[in-house]
């Protein structure tokens, strides 16, 4: 076991192939990535380290090689420092305005106590002993410590690490880098915190209903299937919470269906597909001991299914909740320049829709407002008219959505942010851009929190994708 070390942090590179997400080209991607699967431990850890330096107990596994020293373990602190030091510059980031502030007040003295780092650095032919450690560090509950490991990452360390086969990864990875229905945040996120056991579940049913034998022809085959777009629907479903266990195991619905996928022949169908020339002695006969032997394996069925009857999953909030509507906002982290959206979400997280749902709609009318111009700024999109006035807000909603689908010829994006655009610009909706001016010019006009909550959900996918 190597000796604890101190070594500069600026010697130190983040690991662009971290389990927890899929490889990265830069650290600034993967430090991108890293907020995004997690925001609120990443923020806690920059936090805990301005709090009170970076601790002499903390030691960093680094993995040497003849090029670099790599983070092993210890990627959001040696990511926090570089930040916290200006190595990488937070404007890049949508960190919160508190955190931003305390890092430009960070002093030198500070700066210079908090440079050289405790590590543990494995040579290349210990690379064994390196992946054994880090397995091990993942069992603390404290925001700022060492995060437990998501679904995602296990399955990424039993496939990349030990060579067993993880094929529900497999097709998240391959769904990631070609979905047509995806926004950037969810690429992000999804990489390291999906649900990847419920998508285990839905394998088998989704490759039959594909037209493939088995799961491993459905992921090689993808994306070139001819039902992409409803498997597409399928994944998103999953990611989004709409697809549990629940739904994939309810034997009375066939949860397919909803997503364009055709039924299953009923067995009288099958029956009629048999051959019709059998001795009908003999199929008499045979239905007898067939009925006899199907009540049998009913009865088996049955006590087995009794007797093996799995575990309630946790129920998903249902989606006109402000718990539902906090669960989008934890997960929504502004890219870029956007130090006013991010206010703007905190403001919102923090309101009682059931106390202040006034209130709730004129923030969100403001985040919707900014963001939109914040996109067409960032895409060189002239929101002006022939006259040289600002055009409306639903109209500048409606040229960001055809910027973001490709003017309708991304048809995955199309159908993502369809429900969304038509919600917020048609005249009669309740969280319309209309009915929220409403709000401030007439005296009569209100809105109630079950509206705001669900619609809210219909709107959102814009939201995230503007940012």
């Amino acid at each position: 076991m190597p000796i604890p070390q101190q070594v500069n942090f600026n010697e130190i590179s983040l690991d662009l192939s971290n389990l927890r997400m899929m490889p990265q080209k830069t650290e600034e991607e993967a430090i991108q990535v890293m907020i995004a699967i997690k925001p609120d431990r990443f923020f806690a850890v920059i936090e805990s380290i301005l709090d009170d330096g970076y601790l002499e107990t903390e030691n960093i596994i680094l993995f040497k090689t003849t090029k670099s020293l790599t983070v092993k373990e210890g990627n959001r602190r040696i990511a926090a420092l570089k930040l916290i030091h200006g190595v990488i510059s937070t404007a890049g980031f949508s960190l919160p305005d508190d955190i931003k502030n305390r890092i430009k007040k960070v002093t030198g003295v500070w700066k210079k106590e908090n440079t050289m780092i405790p590590c543990l650095v494995f040579e290349e032919n210990e690379i064994d002993k390196v992946n054994k450690i880090v397995s091990l560090t993942h069992g603390k509950g404290e925001k700022a410590s060492r995060d437990p490991w998501s679904s995602v990452a296990r399955a990424r360390h039993n496939r990349d690490e030990k060579g067993q086969s993880e094929l529900g990864l497999d097709l998240l990875e391959k769904y990631l880098k070609n979905g047509g229905n995806l926004t950037g945040q969810q690429k992000e996120r999804w990489s390291g915190d999906f649900p990847i056991t419920v998508l285990d579940a839905s394998l088998k049913i989704l490759a039959h209903k594909c037209g493939f034998e088995n799961s491993l022809e459905l992921i090689e085959n993808y994306p070139k299937i001819n039902d992409r777009e409803k498997l597409e629907d399928v994944l998103i479903n999953i990611g989004l919470g709409n697809i549990g266990f629940s739904v994939i195991r309810d034997q009375n619905k066939d949860f397919t269906l909803d997503y364009g996928f055709k039924a299953e022949p009923t067995k009288e169908e099958e029956s009629n597909d048999k051959d019709k020339n059998t001795d009908s002695t003999n199929s008499g006969s045979s239905n007898s001991n067939s009925n006899s032997n199907q009540d049998s394996n009913s009865s088996n069925s049955s006590n087995n299914q009794k007797n093996n009857k799995p575990k309630s999953p946790t129920k998903s909030p249902a989606i006109n909740t402000q718990r539902h509507v906090r669960n989008l906002l934890k997960k929504f982290t502004p890219k870029g320049d956007r130090p006013k959206v991010t206010t703007l979400k905190n403001e919102l997280s923090k309101l009682s829709i059931k106390d202040n749902p006034i209130a709730f709609c004129f923030v969100l009318r403001s985040i919707f407002e900014i963001s939109a111009k914040a996109y067409c700024a960032d895409n060189k999109i002239s929101i002006q008219d022939k006259n040289g006035n600002e055009k409306k807000l639903a109209s500048v909603l409606t040229i960001v959505t055809n910027h973001l689908t490709n003017d309708k010829k991304n048809t995955g994006m199309v159908k993502v942010l369809h429900g969304a655009l038509n919600e917020i610009t048609a005249p009669n909706r309740i969280l319309s851009v209309t009915s929220m001016n409403q709000l401030v010019h007439n005296p009569h006009f209100s809105v109630q929190q079950g509206d705001v909550c669900t619609l809210f959900s219909n709107i959102y996918p814009l939201l995230e994708a503007m940012n």
